[in-house]
């Protein structure tokens, strides 16, 4: 194991609540009401709403005491770690530091006659998520449940902790909680705005936070556990907004280090390095070879890809690229591609596409920025009404809100594109950045790859792209392409607004150091580029002009 940098020869104690904190519950909220009939099958909210609307129910303070201790005990399977904790625990302990667990727990759930000891099944849990006290990992120092708030908070105070991180104001602005404590809010649903505590909304930024920018010696050790032994040499590279990328140097071998960010809505280590390795098993080589992973750590490793980014593509470059998705197709028999996940933001429907558009929307009007606010009510917003409108109007006969069969999906890179694509000094193309690979419709990774702001295609090779495609998935895409590509178009209007929302910038300046102290700048840049895509999209639609056409 390399060597511990000095800086951290001083131990930092930090405690960490256990329930909402380092443990979500929200999957297993949501199926304990429904198997107990508290919410609609439907229901797909967070544990907030669902405890307010259990609570507006007849006796529903006591329903969703029984629901609790249910979720805490009997269903706590169903639960899993924030993304991010396991690797945040991890850093710790090579420096040496072990965190400690003081939660607020008794010993059984309110209202629960099975009895389940719910301390005993929280242990449980983290044994099996191989945090505490088990033969592969023991990154927790020690773990003190106590039965009430009171007993908690001196708990706190008697173990000399530097920091403690809850996810409940009320905890940290007790009266009684101790000044010399530093307290951090994790609040991953933004759901405390009103309050002045030093806060973050996710793991990956208390990592930052706590433990500072990653050292080589910590880069090593996640190299040595994706099979790149003797390191001679590392070096960070700009990759893409979200991942932190490195070219690691062995004895004779040169390797990519992948650090991937916390991704609760899609397995971005599954989508890439199993895809890539089905593909490059399956014996198409136009993708880095895979090398190790280590899932928990969300981390992989890929040989490095000699070869020069494509700046100025040309027609037979788009040629190169449709030839691969026809190799790509080939694989979709294959029994191990059956279960394969979605990719990133699928859209199998009309309806699907409508619901991200509000999403995306949503997301964005929780900015305070009188700029961006404007610009969403008075152009964007208008805009995609009219979208919307107009794809319901011509929406093909297969209807609006029908998924699209399984048969006449593909299986789609998703961030498909030259800024994910490197010419070898033969003239071969690899593809790499599968992150968001999985089954999509057809019609999305056509749009996507028209749309994508890292290109900026002109309409020449757009019109190739579109015509190469068509040819090949067949023209009774048409319809669907002609009533949804505004939608898709959309969807990158706002895309390219990601930055200005606190948690996506967090992940973007820690992938690109070079950003870091520049945010106001890059935020008016994105703010053009989106206002510039959105008047294409507009007036095509108005003019009848289409790339595909």
């Amino acid at each position: 194991m390399p060597q511990v940098s000095t800086i951290f020869l001083k131990k930092m104690r930090i405690g960490i609540d256990l329930d909402n904190t380092l443990i979500d519950y929200t999957e297993a909220f949501v199926f304990g009401a429904k198997e107990m009939g508290l919410i609609p099958e439907k229901w797909n909210g967070r544990k907030a709403k669902i405890r307010e609307f259990i609570r507006n129910r007849p006796e529903g303070e006591q329903s969703w005491e029984a629901l609790q201790g249910k979720v805490y005990g009997r269903w706590i399977g169903k639960a899993q770690l924030y993304p991010g904790s396991f690797r945040f625990l991890w850093r710790c302990s090579l420096k040496g530091w072990f965190p400690i667990v003081v939660s607020h727990k008794t010993k059984f759930g309110h209202y629960d006659p099975e009895q389940i000891p719910l301390r005993e099944a929280a242990m449980n849990f983290l044994k099996l998520e191989e945090i505490w006290k088990t033969n592969e990992s023991d990154l927790l120092g020690e773990i003190y449940f106590e039965s009430s708030r009171a007993e908690k908070l001196q708990t706190i105070e008697n173990l000399g902790l530097d920091v403690f991180i809850d996810d409940l104001p009320e905890v940290l602005e007790d009266p009684n909680f101790p000044n010399s404590v530093r307290s951090v809010l994790f609040d991953p649903y933004h759901q405390h705005a009103s309050t002045n505590l030093e806060k973050k909304f996710s793991w990956e930024g208390l990592s930052n936070l706590l433990l500072g920018e990653w050292e080589e010696y910590e880069i090593i050790a996640l190299a040595e556990y994706c099979k790149i032994s003797e390191v001679k040499s590392l070096k960070a590279v700009r990759g893409g907004g979200n991942s932190r990328i490195y070219c690691v140097n062995s004895a004779d071998q040169s390797y990519s280090l992948k650090l991937y960010p916390e991704d609760p809505k899609h397995d971005r280590v599954r989508s890439e390095f199993d895809g890539i390795n089905l593909i490059f098993r399956s014996g198409i080589k136009s993708v880095p070879e895979p090398i190790g992973v280590k899932p928990k750590l969300n981390v992989a490793s890929f040989k490095w890809i000699e070869g020069q980014p494509i700046e100025n593509p040309l027609e037979e470059d788009i040629q190169d690229c449709v030839e691969f998705l026809k190799n790509l197709q080939k694989l979709k028999g294959k029994t191990e591609f059956n279960n394969f996940p979605h990719a990133s933001a699928a859209c199998f429907s009309g309806e699907k596409i409508e619901s991200q558009l509000n999403t995306r929307l949503d997301q964005l009007r929780q900015v305070d920025n009188d700029e961006l606010n404007y610009y969403l009510d008075e152009h964007l917003e208008k805009v995609m009404i009219q979208m919307l409108a107009r794809a319901h109007d011509i929406w093909p006969d297969q209807g609006f809100a029908n998924p699209l069969d399984r048969k006449f999906q593909i299986l789609s890179p998703s961030d498909f594109g030259f800024h994910n694509i490197l010419k070898c000094k033969e003239g071969k193309l690899v593809f790499y950045d599968f992150e968001y690979f999985g089954w999509d419709d057809p019609v999305k990774l056509i749009c996507d790859f028209a749309f994508h702001p890292g290109m900026e295609l002109n309409q020449k090779l757009r019109q190739h792209w579109y015509r190469l495609m068509l040819n090949f998935l067949g023209e009774d895409l048409t319809p669907r392409l002609n009533a949804s590509w505004p939608l898709y178009g959309l969807c990158w209007v706002m895309i390219l607004l990601n930055e200005f929302r606190g948690k996506i910038w967090e992940r973007r300046r820690v992938a690109n150091a070079v950003e870091r102290t520049s945010r106001k700048k890059i935020l008016t840049r994105q703010l053009h580029r989106s206002q510039k895509m959105l008047k294409h999209i507009d007036e095509s639609v108005r003019t009848q002009t289409f790339d595909f056409q």
